[in-house]
């Protein structure tokens, strides 16, 4: 195979067998991680029985065989729980969870890492949770205590979850007796008696981006300024969160690192060079991925490991984000 490095100097034939000893180890050492894998399975949670809801990620599976040029397969869950537990044991290479998910996740096992979050058209990839006062309500947080706060989704983490979480570590303590939260059927039902003064705190959401005048260009302030005519001037934000991410598409960090580069390459350019399967994942989110930080989800990761909060779904629960 190499007669023709006869002719060489010694020092030359050397250079030459280790320069195609690199190839040779670089070509087996791809071949062996997608060996190692064998088929790629990406965890989607899924409610629906049949298999349309599958069907209609198709466009999705399809590009991301052709860009790791092997085997796809999709893990159906029923919630976020079953997906920790497949990363965990490594049953799985890659799934989608809300904020909150990948948060509680990482601080179950820390064996997954952030590939790319959505943006919403308005070029945002994620929202705040805020505190809002009524034009008559407190204008500090000292004065939050002994009002009644309406909460958009009782059970949603990066709701009332983490708004007591954090205000607890400057000792203003909600949530309990003499500052109670205050539920009705559905988020739409509670902002609107919010607007009709029946309390006078909300936790809810914003992109706190746009124009704050209309009520940023997403959120609580935007539809009370929209669906009841209320100036958005006249509510106060007594206090936001760091910028909470979509929902996150994650991969297992023990991958090999080609298989990550991948990955991340073909989902930031996926809205632009295979919309039919951008929009088969994002629906909602039509502004296309930007990469995923793990520093970004930081203040929910500080909530799971406080209160060790477990999740029965990775749906994000806060109402129209």
């Amino acid at each position: 195979m190499f007669g023709f490095l006869s002719w060489l100097k010694p020092i030359t034939i050397v250079f030459v067998l280790t320069f195609f000893t690199e190839i040779i180890t670089s070509v087996n050492a791809q071949a062996d991680w997608r060996r190692d894998i064998g088929i790629f399975r990406i965890g989607i949670i899924t409610s629906e029985q049949s298999v349309e809801a599958l069907d209609r990620l198709e466009p999705f599976k399809l590009a991301i065989s052709e860009a790791l040029d092997m085997d796809v397969e999709f893990f159906r869950a029923s919630n976020a729980m079953s997906l920790m537990n497949a990363l965990a044991d490594e049953r799985i290479e890659y799934a989608i969870f809300s904020a909150s998910g990948y948060a509680l996740a990482w601080a179950s096992c820390e064996c997954i890492e952030p590939i790319a979050v959505p943006r919403s058209k308005d070029s945002t990839d994620g929202y705040h949770t805020i505190l809002i006062s009524a034009p008559d309500g407190p204008k500090t947080l000292k004065n939050l205590i002994g009002n009644k706060i309406g909460v958009l989704s009782k059970n949603s983490i990066t709701g009332s979850a983490l708004v007591t979480h954090v205000l607890s570590q400057d000792n203003v303590f909600i949530g309990n007796e003499k500052t109670p939260f205050i539920t009705n059927e559905n988020g739409e039902k509670t902002l609107k008696a919010f607007s009709a003064g029946e309390f006078k705190v909300l936790i809810g959401w914003s992109s706190m981006t746009g124009n704050p005048s209309s009520g940023y260009s997403r959120g609580s302030l935007r539809q009370l300024a929209e669906a009841y005519n209320i100036p958005v001037r006249n509510y106060k934000i007594l206090w936001k969160s760091d910028q909470i991410p979509h929902r996150t598409h994650v991969m297992r960090k023990k991958l090999h690192g080609d298989s990550k580069t991948i990955l991340r390459n073909t989902l930031l350019a996926m809205n632009e060079k295979d919309p039919v399967a951008y929009d088969s994942i994002e629906p909602v989110y039509g502004g296309g991925f930007v990469a995923g930080r793990h520093e970004r989800f930081e203040q929910l990761i500080d909530l799971m490991q406080a209160q060790d909060i477990q999740i029965k779904t990775a749906k994000e629960t806060l109402p129209l984000q």
